[in-house]
């Protein structure tokens, strides 16, 4: 006899615990009354104007970062739907995969390392850190008087006694300090409405460590909360946005070293070679020529199949592009020929023409539709990538009597930018270094907490 189907329960709404007191609701109104005479609603408004319900049900983290970007008004720098640039969840997948995250959601360094992805500017107190009750309540007290920045919580749904997924993230919507009550405002509005909550719960529930298993290991991911504020910058915003390169998919926070097996011992030996001591060169050209073999020599450690950069999913032939558009992407790439390193990478390979390894830093994305990766290929170069890795990567000077290779590109990267920097290729390299620098502190974070369980076993 066949199995018969089992239906899959449905829902509509749920009861909001006594733990809770609903917005609308008589009371909830009064509360929102008091506080705002009290001037702890500032922060309401602006998120108010951009609350929406999560896509997804595992999409709360996602929905609350959507919601703090377009509060806080960043150009997300991609369009939306027709001509319009707007944030919506399925544009927020720097750190990663979108499918990963409808089944799963994030944990709290991930909701990190995506804000920083996008212009913003955090300031995360994880559970277990040292932070207090008081200190939190003096950061709720903050910001609910401003509208330039945000709160938002990671904390345990069932420790505040409430159903579904234990772990929930929503931005803090107000806060009445008479009765010590924050105002939640839920992005699964499914299930629950906006609702008033003990700032004293919440901060026990923010204490809930979130269990997320990795590959052979499983981790204890912290919660908490952080401040979230739209990055100050000395020019035009527009600038800073990405027109044809993306980090590719080998860097990904839910791999436990956040980048994958194959690009892993490449990105590992680079960091190596930089932290080594820099033998001088005649001249500029010498320089150049010392930084791309040594970049090669680096790349033979990576796995054929897989890349560093790669191109934006969505990004139209070269070909194509309206005149309204002033060919963007043409103007890229004839900014990156001008840069020294173009050359000194094409001299390389025009050498090395069967044994060469910089390939590997980048390629047209084979998400594109034949037509357009074909058009593209025949513009896009492996110059371009490896010149606009070099440009893009987060170097950090090191304070020692020693010149190191990152010293040196330091140094030459900021007169590479003198003499002929636009603003375009600055845009572009400004967001991946960011997004770079982003991927590669919760990489240190990641081996951090592997340690520390190595210890606790």
């Amino acid at each position: 006899m066949a199995d018969v189907p089992q239906k899959v329960p449905q829902f509509y709404r749920r009861v909001l615990p006594d733990t809770c007191i609903s917005f609308y609701s008589e009371e909830g109104k009064k509360i929102f009354r008091e506080a705002l005479d009290s001037g702890h609603m500032e922060c309401y408004f602006k998120l108010a104007a951009q609350f929406r319900t999560q896509d997804e049900p595992a999409f709360c983290g996602l929905t609350t970062l959507v919601i703090a970007l377009n509060a806080l008004e960043v150009d997300p720098g991609a369009v939306w739907k027709g001509p319009w640039r707007w944030y919506h969840e399925r544009m927020l997948d720097c750190c990663v995969p979108i499918s990963l995250v409808e089944h799963e959601g994030i944990t709290f360094n991930q909701f990190v390392c995506l804000a920083e992805c996008n212009s913003i500017e955090t300031q995360a107190t994880k559970s277990g850190t040292g932070g207090t009750l008081e200190q939190f309540r003096e950061k709720v007290v903050e910001y609910s008087k401003r509208d330039d920045a945000f709160l938002i919580l990671s904390y345990s749904r069932k420790t505040v006694n409430q159903t579904g997924r234990d772990g929930h993230f929503s931005p803090v919507g107000g806060y009445h300090p008479k009765r010590d009550l924050i105002l939640i405002l839920d992005t699964a509005r499914f299930k629950y409405p906006p609702h008033w909550i003990s700032l004293e719960l919440l901060w026990e529930a923010m204490h809930a460590l979130d269990k997320t298993t990795g590959k052979l290991i499983v981790l204890r991911e912290p919660r908490g909360y952080l401040s979230v504020r739209k990055k100050t910058s000395s020019h035009t915003e527009q600038k800073d946005i990405l027109t044809l390169f993306k980090i590719s998919p080998s860097f990904d926070v839910v791999h436990v070293n956040v980048l994958s097996p194959g690009i892993s011992p490449l990105i590992s030996q680079w960091q190596d070679w930089l932290m080594e001591e820099y033998p001088e060169q005649k001249n500029q050209e010498k320089t150049l020529e010392y930084v791309v073999r040594g970049l090669n020599d680096c790349a033979r450690a990576a796995v054929d199949d897989e890349t560093v950069l790669t191109t934006q999913i969505d990004v139209k032939c070269v070909g194509d592009l309206s005149k309204a558009h002033a060919c963007v992407v043409h103007q890229l790439l004839t900014n990156i020929e001008k840069v020294p390193f173009f050359e000194a990478v094409n001299k390389f390979l025009t050498q090395n023409v069967n044994d060469h390894h910089l390939a590997s830093f980048g390629r047209v994305t084979s998400n594109l539709s034949e037509g357009q990766e074909k058009c593209l290929s025949s513009k896009l170069t492996i110059a371009h990538f490896v010149v606009m890795f070099l440009m893009s990567w987060p170097y950090e000077a090191v304070d020692s009597k020693v010149m190191r290779n990152g010293d040196m590109l330091v140094r030459l990267v900021m007169k590479v930018k003198s003499e002929c920097w636009e603003n375009i290729l600055n845009g572009e390299s400004n967001v991946l270094r960011k997004q770079f620098s982003s991927l590669l502190k919760l990489q240190k974070e990641k081996q951090s907490n592997r340690k520390k369980c190595a210890c606790h076993n």
